[in-house]
């Protein structure tokens, strides 16, 4: 999986994508098929979406970037509200030469492309929004323990709670990986990404959303429910949605065939 830098608005931008390699300051050739822009999570990275980059790298133009202060991305702090990102994504098009492209995002990366198709419908050929939420509920004390990493008063927490049942039982490999990618990005990161989405309120803006759209939730996920998604269908005029059995928060990497499998339907499907 080939990646590269650019930069954008001052940062430093990291970003993973499927083809040939370019020089440094030569845009990639993203005209196979079509253009997929992946956006991860808060305080996660590109690399999150390595199973769907390696799937569709062959006949699509897949690019998942690490956002600025995330992975290898310079900065040591996250942008400071989902509007933010979405216009941080706007201009990371621009240096990627991609005037408009299929968005996909999972929790804080779905309220980024969903903010983007409100805010810049141009910018967003379809939608997929994987395990997020119009509004996010995100417990006070979550976020207090979050500050607490950053000022040194607890140690920054490795749980299993994004995480399936049976994607602890019995591919616990998965989890480990997830580990192994949070360490790299600053804690300070994940406590302002997570401010930022437990302050964002898309539920009212997304109705007037008209690109396709396509909703995946994990049926075993607490953080953003499948009510959750049940809320953005019904908001988002003809958009589906597919509940993943047996995946939760992180269902590209648990479950990353079933998300492919429905990703690819509904690239096929678009006109």
């Amino acid at each position: 999986m080939p990646t590269k830098y650019t930069h954008v608005n001052g940062y430093a931008i990291y970003y993973h994508y499927a083809g040939k390699t370019t020089l440094p300051d030569v845009v990639p050739d993203f005209s196979r098929g079509r253009k997929i822009l992946f956006l991860h999570a808060a305080g996660s990275n590109g690399h999150s979406w390595h199973n769907q980059i390696e799937y569709f790298g062959a006949s699509h133009s897949p690019v998942a970037p690490d956002l600025p202060g995330h992975g290898r991305s310079s900065g040591t702090e996250g942008l400071a509200s989902i509007a933010e990102y979405a216009d941080f994504v706007a201009h990371l098009m621009d240096a990627l030469e991609m005037k408009s492209a299929v968005i996909a995002g999972r929790s804080m990366g779905g309220a980024i492309a969903m903010d983007l198709a409100v805010r810049h419908p141009a910018r967003v050929g379809a939608l997929v929004l994987m395990a997020t939420a119009a509004k996010f509920n995100i417990p006070p004390e979550r976020i207090e323990g979050l500050r607490a990493v950053t000022i040194g008063r607890a140690p920054q927490a490795f749980v299993t709670d994004g995480y399936s049942p049976k994607t602890v039982k019995d591919n616990f490999a998965v989890i480990r990986e997830g580990w192994m990618e949070q360490i790299k990005t600053d804690p300070r990161v994940r406590y302002t990404d997570v401010k930022a989405c437990a302050e964002v309120d898309l539920r009212d803006a997304i109705g007037g959303i008209s690109a396709p759209t396509l909703i995946m939730a994990g049926a075993d996920d607490g953080v953003t429910t499948v009510d959750d998604a049940e809320l953005i269908k019904q908001k988002i005029r003809g958009a589906r949605l597919e509940v993943i059995a047996d995946a939760a928060h992180n269902l590209p990497t648990e479950r990353p065939a079933e998300v492919n499998a429905a990703l690819a339907k509904f690239l096929s499907e678009l006109r």
